[in-house]
């Protein structure tokens, strides 16, 4: 009997020693599992910032002023060019955008352009009032372009002027490869091929009955 009291207690010494660390244990799961809900919390909040962030510039994106009226002008004057028209039209009302008309090959005036106002309405009196003006012996042309019959390509790409024109920015750009300095691989390209040309020129003329020996000067034998 003595031998199973003392066996009870220490058993009974044991849970009670075990209890603790069992509770430490539970504590330190506990704690994991704390700690894992607020990763996933956490996680969760930043995927929605990143969303939210991600959405912000279509929400700031500028709108379109639909209501902006465009007025077409002919018959425009030597001189009356996009500053001068802005400049005129501010009479009316706020111009938002100017654009005449210009040349490809040499840059000038095709004598007709656009205007565009804040307002259609504003555009509508300019057209009205401006229709049929005599301007330095030139009687303007002027029609206000309902936005049912407006497109982007009124106003597409960058003004053009007698400065600035594409045929102008080609010729440029061939002079500059023109005039830069030549690799010898390159230089004799260009021989050969000048080579070339005169020899078919002298095969052309022999079959007419022509009999000329070309010898270039100033190219060195290749």
């Amino acid at each position: 009997m003595f031998k199973e009291l003392v066996l009870r207690k220490n058993t009974k010494n044991k849970q009670n020693i075990l209890k603790p660390g069992a509770s430490l244990e539970k504590a330190v799961k506990n704690v994991k599992q704390i700690f894992k809900e607020k990763r996933a919390e956490a996680k969760a909040a930043t995927k929605k910032e990143n969303s939210l962030i991600k959405l912000k510039p279509k929400q700031f994106k500028p709108q379109k002023f639909k209501n902006r009226g465009i007025v077409y002008i002919g018959h425009i004057p030597h001189g009356f060019y996009e500053e001068q028209m802005k400049d005129y039209f501010k009479q009316f009302g706020n111009v938002t955008r100017v654009r005449v008309a210009r040349s490809k090959r040499t840059g000038k005036s095709r004598g007709y352009g656009y205007v565009e106002f804040l307002h259609s309405q504003v555009a509508k009196i300019a057209a009205d009032t401006m229709n049929n003006y005599l301007m330095c012996g030139r009687l303007l042309k002027a029609t206000y372009i309902s936005p049912e019959k407006q497109h982007s390509r009124f106003f597409l790409g960058t003004n053009w002027s007698e400065d600035k024109y594409p045929r102008l920015k080609n010729r440029r750009r061939i002079t500059l490869n023109r005039n830069r300095l030549q690799s010898a691989g390159d230089h004799e390209k260009y021989v050969q091929r000048s080579l070339d040309k005169l020899s078919a020129l002298k095969n052309k003329l022999q079959d007419k009955g022509i009999s000329i020996k070309f010898q270039p000067v100033d190219i060195s034998k290749m």
